[in-house]
């Protein structure tokens, strides 16, 4: 019995360990691996309704900044469910914060149900800069 409580001790210490940022799982003292927005794509704040969706590669140069993927949940059984707008909504305003113009390649997911959600939405896309 003490194995099993000493097992669930460092369970949960390896978990508190853990930070979960824009998706992902990093631990204290590991490299990030989310993409660091170049100073000119800082230079100048964009507002999320300005970032321009493409589900497919714009026919324009562009510099890639980063992969972006999102999740729009329904936290409880009366919250609405997550709609596609809401998603591209997310994916705007996420672009907007790395400094991105559009943000392409884009797929947005059916909604399904999720643990700790009732409902969830993913989208994923590229944050890029023209």
């Amino acid at each position: 019995m003490n194995s099993v409580k000493l097992l669930a001790v460092l369970a949960t210490l390896a978990i508190a360990a853990c930070d979960v940022q824009d998706g992902q799982f990093t631990t204290e003292g590991q490299a990030s691996t989310k993409p660091v927005a170049s100073a000119a794509a800082t230079a100048e704040p964009v507002q999320a309704a300005d970032v321009q969706i493409f589900e497919g590669a714009p026919a324009r140069a562009y510099t890639t900044i980063g992969p972006l993927d999102i999740s729009v949940n329904k936290l409880t059984a009366f919250h609405p469910t997550p709609t596609r707008e809401a998603a591209i909504k997310r994916l705007q305003e996420t672009a907007a914060k790395l400094g991105a113009d559009a943000v392409i390649n884009v797929t947005v997911g059916e909604v399904v149900v999720v643990p700790l959600s009732w409902g969830a939405r993913k989208a994923t896309g590229v944050a890029v800069k023209f």
